[in-house]
C-alpha cells in the first residue's frame, strides 16, 4: 500500500505516574502526550496485536539444533511448553523492485492457544506478543520473566534496542460508525463530505514523534480494503478495515539494565495508551464495553 502523510515532530513530554482507577465517566484527553492517564478495561477490545521486543548484538549461538538454548526453554517452558521453528523473510527493496530475503531461523515458544502469548527468541532480538490482550499489568509481568530468563541464560551486556508495538483494528458495525468514534484530526479524509458516486478506497496517515528522551512514536491509521496490509507483520482482514497502529521505540545503546528495560516498556505503554485514548472518543469506549 501507498503511504500517506509522514511527519516529524519534536516533543517534550515529561511523564508524571497517576493513580489509575476505574471508568467513571466521560473524560476527553485534550492532548496526545502528557502525563499517564487512567485505564480503561474493554470488554470487547479492538486490539489484535500487542508486541515488546528488546535487540541485542547478535549471538550466533542462538540456533534450532543448537543445546545451547536449552536453558532458556527450560525457564519458560511451563507457560510456554511448543516449541516451533520458523524461517524469517524480509523484503528488500531496491532499483529492480521488491526482493525476498532469508533472514535465518528464529524460534517460537508458544502457549497451546495460538492467539495467546508467544515468545520470539532470533539471534538480535527477543520479544513478546499476543493477537489477545487482556490487562497491562499481565503483559508487564510476562515480559519480566523472559527478560529475566535471558538475562540468567545469555546474560546480554548491551541492549541496542527497545520497542512497544499496539495495533487496533475495527470493523463491520463500528467501522460504520467511525466519525462518532475517532477524533476528526485522526479520521482525515475519511470524514470529507462525498456524494453517492465516490468512495473512499484507502488512505494512510504516517506520524514521526521524536520525545525528548532520544525516543520515537510512530503513529499509522487509515483505512484499508479487504485484503489489504501496509506492513507484511500485519495479517490483513477479510474485510474492510480501519486501523491505529502505535509502535514506540528506542533505538539508543545502553547497558542490558533489567530495570531500566522494564521502566522504559512501562513508560512506553503509558504514552501509547494516552495516545490511544486521545486518538479516540468517549463514544468508542462505550461501543467497546468500558468497564466503569
Amino acid at each position: 500500500m501507498t503511504r500517506g502523510l509522514w511527519t516529524l515532530l519534536e516533543i517534550d513530554s515529561p511523564l508524571p505516574k497517576l493513580p489509575r482507577g476505574k471508568y467513571t465517566g466521560r473524560v476527553t484527553i485534550e492532548t496526545p502526550f502528557g502525563p499517564s492517564v487512567e485505564e480503561v478495561p474493554l470488554r470487547n477490545s479492538p486490539l489484535v496485536g500487542v508486541i515488546a521486543q528488546v535487540r541485542f548484538p547478535a549471538v550466533m549461538s542462538i540456533q534450532p539444533d543448537s543445546s545451547f538454548v536449552a536453558p532458556f526453554q527450560e525457564a519458560l517452558r511451563k507457560d510456554y511448553p511448543i516449541l516451533r521453528q520458523e524461517r524469517q523473510l524480509q523484503v528488500l527493496i531496491g532499483p529492480s523492485g521488491a526482493s525476498p530475503h532469508d533472514a535465518g531461523v528464529i524460534l517460537r515458544f508458544e502457549q497451546q492457544d495460538p492467539d495467546a502469548w508467544q515468545v520470539t527468541l532470533a539471534p538480535t532480538f527477543v520479544s513478546l506478543s499476543a493477537k489477545r490482550y487482556t490487562r497491562r499489568s499481565d503483559f508487564l509481568s510476562r515480559l519480566t520473566v523472559v527478560l529475566h530468563a535471558l538475562d540468567s541464560w545469555l546474560d546480554p551486556k548491551v541492549c541496542d534496542r527497545v520497542g512497544v508495538r499496539y495495533i487496533d483494528r475495527l470493523t463491520g458495525e463500528q467501522l460504520a460508525q467511525l466519525p462518532k468514534l475517532v477524533r476528526p484530526e485522526v479520521l482525515g479524509i475519511k470524514g470529507a463530505p462525498t456524494d453517492g458516486a465516490v468512495e473512499v478506497v484507502h488512505t494512510l496517515a504516517d506520524a514521526l514523534f521524536r520525545l525528548d528522551d532520544a525516543s520515537e512514536l510512530r503513529s499509522r491509521w487509515g483505512l484499508l480494503p479487504t485484503g489489504a496490509t501496509y506492513d507484511p507483520g500485519i495479517e490483513p482482514a477479510g474485510e474492510q478495515s480501519w486501523v491505529l497502529d502505535l509502535d514506540h521505540y528506542t533505538a539508543q545503546p545502553g547497558d542490558f539494565d533489567l530495570a531500566a528495560i522494564s521502566e522504559r516498556v512501562s513508560t512506553f505503554c503509558d504514552r501509547i495508551y494516552r495516545f490511544f485514548r486521545w486518538s479516540v472518543t468517549d463514544d468508542f469506549l462505550e461501543a467497546y464495553g468500558a468497564e466503569r
